[in-house]
């Protein structure tokens, strides 16, 4: 599910982006854990992103714990009770941390006071549980109404669900913009998508930077937001109204192509190649439009990402793809691919007559539905 938040995952997430003590100074990390008495508990730090043991303590018969640290820099920190579960924390020089929790729930809710990052991740980790809880609830009753053919439950289901997606996916957003400069802002971007929520990438990158600027998990971090960046200056480029780059490429007889040779029509400019499958499956429909639309200046313009000209020569024969053709044989590193950032084929724009992008990603149903509304048949 995409939005789930595991406590697993966030884990994982906080490890990954630890960073390294680079000052002296101590702290304690210290609490109540009900119901663990006589359990060890140990307090793992990271340096470098490599996890390190920085000390272990049995917990007494109430469940109390003090752990002496040295600590500088801002720093990811994760807590463990044996095999029963383990809680993150990030904290630096002037912080000590204090936790209380409850063994039975320590995967469900505990408290942190102390650190104000801290605070944050718990305050995370609390509120995503909630969501995930329900939304794991919803989901089951979904699936028994699908099995038990209750349809009309099953839809209001759909509705509570999709409901709750984007009321979860709000709170993440919300959380963000609540304080750009938190760390427990990293396991945030891992629910979002950077191709819908780049901008919050951003302003994570952004906010992190005069705390964690020059560290090796932090600079990975801005170096995938600035490809996150460039992608978005990519679609910007050739977004729905812009005018359509120009792509000139050779034709199998290696007589050179341009796409705006066809200005005046309407064009299907159709990136795919003759190893994609989805693409050879799309074929014999694109095929049945453009014999139907071609006479009224309907055109359509093949980008192939092959690199062997016999099997893409082959490919346009078997499916009778009678259009113009082009490819500079260079798989993904095709200089029209990478001017109109296709990641993934069968990708399609539509461009009107005046050389502008109308529409993305047509298929199918959805490019027939477009063409019969531009022509009206």
């Amino acid at each position: 599910m995409k939005m789930k938040l595991s406590i697993a995952s966030a884990l994982i997430i906080l490890i990954a982006y630890s960073c390294a003590n680079t000052k002296n100074e101590q702290q304690t990390v210290s609490g109540k854990i009900d119901n663990a008495s006589g359990r060890q508990i140990d307090l793992i730090g990271f340096v470098n992103g490599e996890p390190d043991t920085l000390g272990t303590e049995v917990l007494n018969e109430s469940g109390e714990f003090s752990i002496s640290v040295n600590t500088g820099r801002l720093s990811f920190y994760q807590l463990a009770v044996e095999n029963n579960g383990a809680l993150v924390l990030v904290f630096d020089s002037t912080e000590s941390p204090v936790i209380e929790a409850d063994l039975h729930y320590i995967n469900k809710k505990y408290s942190v006071k102390g650190s104000k990052d801290s605070e944050r991740i718990c305050e995370l980790f609390n509120q995503s549980v909630d969501y995930e809880t329900k939304l794991d609830s919803a989901m089951k009753l979904m699936r028994d109404a699908a099995t038990t053919g209750d349809n009309a439950t099953r839809l209001e289901l759909s509705v509570y669900y999709n409901d709750l997606r984007k009321e979860y996916k709000d709170y993440l957003l919300n959380f963000i913009d609540a304080d750009t400069t938190s760390a427990a802002n990293f396991s945030v971007l891992q629910r979002l998508d950077p191709k819908q929520d780049g901008e919050y990438f951003i302003k994570v990158r952004n906010g992190l930077a005069p705390r964690m600027q020059g560290n090796v998990f932090f600079d990975q971090l801005a170096n995938n937001v600035a490809k996150i960046e460039h992608e978005m200056k990519m679609n910007a480029s050739t977004g729905i109204g812009k005018q359509a780059p120009d792509i000139i490429l050779p034709n199998p007889d290696g007589e050179e192509i341009a796409l705006s040779s066809l200005r005046g029509n309407y064009v299907l400019v159709d990136f795919w190649a003759s190893w994609c499958k989805p693409c050879r499956m799309e074929n014999p429909n694109v095929v049945k439009l453009y014999n139907k639309y071609k006479k009224d200046n309907f055109e359509i313009y093949g980008v192939s990402l092959d690199r062997n000209k016999d099997k893409w020569v082959k490919a346009i024969a078997q499916d009778n793809l009678t259009w113009k053709h082009v490819s500079d044989l260079q798989f993904w590193n095709s200089a029209a691919a990478k001017l109109y950032n296709v990641t993934s084929i069968p990708f399609t724009l539509l461009i009107d007559p005046d050389g502008k992008i109308i529409e993305k990603k047509l298929r199918g149903q959805a490019l027939k539905n477009k063409l019969e509304s531009i022509y009206g048949y």
